[in-house]
């Protein structure tokens, strides 16, 4: 057995490290995980609210202050560590005639639907016409914090999958907040995922944009 008492410092170090190194390392390994999955947990963000936009791209920078108004709006005083976030799907095509979705973002656009990740939508007209007809949004008229009565802008109809013509989109023309940050809003409109895990918020939120 070997004496470390009778070595140097330089040969005990030389000795631990020739036969112990692969504990020592995975020691280090595991730390670093640990450590990593604490800090991790710590800075973790909770997005707890989705606009998401279809259309062409915009200014990242001022897409990141309306993500702050918005998160600004919709979370309470003192929770910290959530935010909302501002999805932009951007489209495809030679033209705006023409655009649409590549096939990766239709799987995540179509994906986050189903699992309830957006809660209030802005895309073309003709883009919701058809959607509608597959139930993908809220009726507007049977949400009483709106108050489509208040609303000056165009309402829009369409024909659920329930076969009933109601509101299911406002038009989102002249929504300023979104002209400032890049998104062409012409012919665009603006409605409620039906999948839509928080629609009291979600109303609040489409009136709020309405009004900037």
């Amino acid at each position: 057995m070997v004496d470390l008492s009778s070595m140097s410092k330089k040969k005990k170090a030389e000795y631990i490290w020739e036969y112990y190194k692969l504990h020592i390392i995975a020691v280090f390994v595991i730390i670093f995980i640990v450590a990593s999955f604490i800090h991790g947990q710590i800075t973790k963000v909770d997005y707890v609210f989705n606009l998401t936009l279809i259309g062409n791209n915009v200014d990242d920078n001022k897409k990141t202050e309306v993500a702050k108004q918005l998160t600004n709006f919709v979370i309470k005083n003192g929770e910290q560590k959530k935010q909302a976030i501002i999805d932009v799907i951007p489209l495809e095509g030679s033209s705006k005639a023409n655009a649409s979705m590549s096939s990766i973002s239709t799987q995540k656009f179509i994906a986050n639907i189903s699992v309830g990740g957006i809660d209030v939508i802005i895309l073309d007209k003709a883009m919701f016409q058809s959607f509608a007809t597959k139930g993908m949004f809220l009726r507007l008229d049977n949400i009483s914090q709106l108050s489509l009565a208040s609303i000056k802008n165009e309402k829009l109809q369409a024909i659920g999958d329930d076969k009933v013509k109601a509101v299911y989109a406002i038009n989102a023309d002249n929504i300023k907040i979104l002209k400032d940050m890049g998104f062409d809003t012409d012919n665009m409109v603006i409605g409620i995922i039906s999948t839509c895990k928080q629609k009291d918020k979600a109303a609040l939120v489409l009136k709020w944009l309405l009004n900037k």
